[in-house]
């Protein structure tokens, strides 16, 4: 019996899984006779209306994405089933296992091969939250990183697959939302329907957990609201720290961006190191202004002042001279904020955020002192969450 073909263009090999009205199917393409993965939503008088939202948002998603790592966006249309109408979304075949699978083997990650996981997934996630809007995964578990064959010497690829819970990040708040997520690896702003950069970095901390331990999240024991997993891996202190880092409950002392996440784990950044306090000297003219939306800098320069500030959305720095502006002033996106760079080494110390491929210095040469440079790195990297680099 020949296999049945959707779209007149897709002959059906195999179901590869089943979960609620979804199937996904692996299929060959008659045209070019390569394999792709079908994902289709049978509708039906069980088919709920956010289950077709979220389908629909996560085609328009993977219509705007572009990365090696993300299965690619093909085609996607409506089509008729034998009970009723159905919506299908083809995108390209990953060939490889998911975590899962190697977790339900019985096997386990060496500290060497998470920290090889945690890096390829956090420069997937720096380019997923570095679009606009920031495009957040929301269900980030082993089930949903697949591996190619790693056999012989071709190094590991690591893949982010299922993005049928994904959303794009927005100022506004949603006041009605879904919950979607799964059990363990959502962070606690997930269970309100709030999701933002650091959940995706929650729900991979937790599935690098339960990749060293071999353990669900759930079924860890918890030191008051942190996953404790130090009595069931054996780990560095340092991949240890910064995995509780990536974990917290609280959001104001998660890790906030991939960016710093990914620089963190790189330098064996731990947060004792990272929130060294170093106060303001008693001697500065320099006027910082801070809450938990915005920061702002007032820097004396000369015949004038240098004003830097960051929010939510964007990163700002103006000079004045003589109460006029002077130049037009530099302006990025927070979300592109990529580290905090001290440089001590010459005459002249240098303080310097990279935001994209730009370079934004704080003060000009010799108008401020070391002392306040220091002050000044501590104050950034605190209240933004990177680690500071020094040099």
């Amino acid at each position: 019996m020949p296999n049945p073909v959707l779209g007149d263009r897709y002959e059906i090999q195999k179901q590869l899984g089943k979960n609620s009205g979804r199937r996904t199917l692996l299929a060959r393409d008659l045209q070019t006779q390569g394999f792709v993965v079908i994902k289709l939503l049978s509708f039906d008088n069980e088919t709920e209306w956010d289950d077709l939202k979220l389908f629909e948002r996560e085609a328009d998603t993977l219509k705007n994405l572009s990365h090696p790592a993300i299965p690619q966006y093909l085609n996607s249309f409506e089509l008729n089933l034998r009970n009723g109408k159905g919506f299908a979304l083809i995108q390209t075949y990953v060939n490889g296992k998911s975590l899962e699978t190697l977790l339900q083997g019985g096997k386990t990650l060496t500290e060497a091969q998470a920290k090889q996981v945690a890096k390829a997934l956090l420069e997937i996630l720096v380019y997923l939250h570095g679009q606009q809007p920031p495009v957040i995964h929301r269900d980030i578990k082993p089930k949903n990183i697949l591996l190619t064959d790693t056999s012989g010497d071709r190094p590991i690829q690591v893949y982010l697959v299922d993005f049928g819970s994904v959303r794009a990040a927005t100022p506004e708040e949603n006041t009605n939302f879904t919950v979607v997520g799964t059990y363990g690896y959502m962070p606690p702003e997930q269970f309100s329907g709030r999701a933002i950069a650091a959940s995706d970095l929650y729900s991979l901390g937790a599935t690098l957990i339960t990749l060293v331990t071999g353990t669900h999240p759930s079924s860890l024991p918890r030191r008051g609201s942190r996953i404790d997993f130090g009595q069931v891996a054996d780990l560095s202190p340092a991949f240890a720290d910064w995995l509780s880092w990536m974990t917290e409950s609280s959001l104001e002392r998660r890790l906030t961006s991939a960016q710093a996440a990914l620089q963190a784990l790189e330098q064996d950044q731990t947060r004792n190191a990272a929130v060294a306090v170093v106060a303001k000297p008693p001697d500065s003219k320099v006027m910082l202004n801070k809450d938990a939306n915005a920061l702002e800098i007032i820097m004396p320069a000369l015949l004038g002042q240098v004003r830097l500030r960051i929010d939510a959305q964007e990163i700002s720095l103006a000079q004045k001279r003589l109460g006029l502006s002077k130049g037009r002033p530099q302006v990025g996106r927070r979300q592109e904020i990529r580290s905090v760079t001290y440089t001590k080494s010459g005459d002249a110390p240098r303080l310097a955020i990279a935001v994209g491929s730009q370079q934004y210095e704080l003060g000009e040469p010799q108008s401020l002192t070391a002392a306040e440079l220091d002050w000044l790195a501590y104050e950034l990297s605190t209240w933004l969450k990177i680690p500071l680099t020094k040099s």
